[in-house]
């Protein structure tokens, strides 16, 4: 399973929990970003260029096995080159030498029922109960962090409990154990709040958000520069994807497919619910995201819910950073992204609708740019400024009253 974000890990032990031996890949590296270029026109955009480095990478490696491998890849519809991945990645391995090397491939619209089913009975509620404790673990990481007094320390518990995460699916332990583990190890981190930090929302592809090579650690840079960030979480997108099928049963009035949704979407949110429950108490931002069908209320200004993918999500949840009080947005796209370039358009409307809130726009390649720390600087800075004149509104109001 080629590197996306963390939640591949808790994927892959889901597989081997229903007697599939699955490898999450590690994270993107120079290596992946190399050999993806050398097998590549230039003209894809990063993902593709990132998800074809990564496989090629472990085709040629020495322990690699073509008899009894095969390379996972999800696919989907709309205004996005993502579902061709597969497709360019099935003529890289033949190119390579590796015709005969499956590529198995997950729909997320119309099949994906009984594509998941094909994995194992289990497959589906083991993987979605680990990507929500992921998606709680992130927010921790990224609320604790910026404070932690022994540098480091955040980053090793996560790690601990991603790997006791990965242990307990595979092998039918308490998830709901390692949460509320979690939950301690995480509270236990020493930290110092003594100085405000700007609250930084992060829009944008959902690929760019997770894998953190793509994005140049984007959200640690954040910190060293004495903000904090927020990152939507990776279940959005599953929500989403369930969303649009749901919906494409109601207009065709397709009721039984409807029923099985539904009746998913329940089983889901009480799942989710369970997960989540060790976390309640937890002072994160943005602890209980909007539901999908807010969000897209809330992007609908912008970006019409006709339009699918990433674009709508990303313009609701710059709203909702808004309604949250936040200090500043970033929208993160690969490059030759046509759905990213469309919010970066939008996020003109949407800054002059809300007070001129500091707002970025990075575009990512894989090269080095020798501006984009400067830029990044500059908008911490205005970002601070924000957050500074916002105290000092609420220190007046309160001197008056």
């Amino acid at each position: 399973i080629p590197y996306m974000n963390d939640c591949g890990s808790m994927a892959a032990a889901a597989m081997r929990a229903n007697d599939v031996a699955a490898e999450a890949l590690p994270m993107s590296d120079k290596e992946s970003l190399d050999l993806g270029r050398k097998y590549t026109s230039g003209k894809e955009c990063y993902p593709a260029i990132l998800t074809t480095g990564d496989i090629v990478k472990r085709a040629l490696s020495t322990d690699f096995d073509p008899e009894k491998s095969v390379f996972f890849m999800a696919t989907a519809s709309g205004p996005c080159r993502f579902g061709q991945y597969n497709k360019m990645h099935r003529m890289v391995l033949d190119d390579i030498g590796f015709p005969h090397v499956p590529i198995y491939t997950l729909d997320q619209g119309d099949d994906y029922q009984e594509d998941t089913s094909k994995l194992g009975t289990s497959f589906r509620k083991l993987t979605w109960n680990g990507f929500v404790l992921v998606d709680f673990m992130q927010k921790l990481l990224h609320e604790i962090r910026p404070y932690e007094i022994h540098k480091g320390e955040t980053d090793v518990v996560y790690k601990q409990h991603l790997r006791k995460a990965v242990h307990a699916i595979e092998y039918g332990y308490d998830l709901l154990q390692v949460a509320k583990d979690a939950r301690d190890a995480f509270h236990r981190i020493a930290v110092d709040k003594s100085v405000r930090k700007p609250l930084i929302g992060i829009i944008g592809e959902t690929y760019v958000r997770g894998n953190e090579f793509s994005n140049n650690f984007i959200v640690r840079r954040i910190e060293k520069l004495g903000g904090k960030a927020v990152i939507p979480p990776f279940g959005e997108w599953i929500n989403y994807i369930a969303h649009c099928r749901r919906e494409d049963c109601k207009r065709e009035r397709n009721i039984s497919a409807y029923t099985i949704e539904i009746i998913t979407e329940i089983i889901q949110r009480y799942n989710e619910y369970k997960i989540s429950r060790p976390f309640k108490k937890c002072s994160t931002n943005l602890f209980k995201e909007s539901s999908i069908k807010k969000l897209i209320l809330k992007g609908r200004p912008y970006i019409h819910d006709s339009y699918k993918g990433d674009p709508v999500l990303s313009m609701g949840r710059a709203v909702e950073y808004i309604e949250e009080n936040f200090d500043g947005i970033i929208n993160i796209i690969p490059f030759h992204c046509m759905p990213g370039t469309t919010v970066n358009a939008v996020l003109e409307k949407f800054q002059r609708d809300h007070g001129g809130i500091p707002c970025l726009k990075l575009t990512f390649d894989g090269q080095e740019e020798t501006n984009e720390e400067t830029r990044i600087e500059a908008f911490l800075h205005q970002a601070h400024q924000r957050m500074e004149s916002k105290l000092e509104a609420v220190g007046n109001y309160a001197n008056v009253n």
